[in-house]
């Protein structure tokens, strides 16, 4: 399974400042954006790297990423917009490995 992104997002470094290969999923959570602090949604999106809509329903995935001897258990989210196709594929990869791809 992949997960993509569409640039190089600071919460997918790893201690070296490369791009995770891979990382787990944990969970699946559907959000409404208008419900997500601007914090939160800074943070996600690299300050704007990536541009949401104000509103709408989205999953909120949250991965681990691998466990290096300098870090430990070290998590990132991704936002992807709602569809039940998704939904469901995404809580069957729950506990599964995906590749990272940029």
């Amino acid at each position: 399974m992949n997960i993509k992104f569409s640039h190089r997002y600071k919460k997918l470094l790893n201690e070296n400042n490369e791009v995770v290969k891979t990382a787990t999923l944990l969970h699946v959570q559907i959000v409404n954006l208008e419900d997500l602090s601007p914090g939160f949604l800074c943070y996600d999106t690299d300050d704007g790297k990536y541009k949401l809509p104000s509103w709408g329903k989205y999953l909120m995935l949250i991965f681990l990423k691998p466990e290096t001897e300098n870090t430990g258990a070290n998590l990132f989210t991704t936002l992807r917009r709602y569809t039940p196709e998704k939904y469901v594929y995404y809580c069957n990869g729950i506990g599964r490995t995906f590749d990272v791809v940029v």
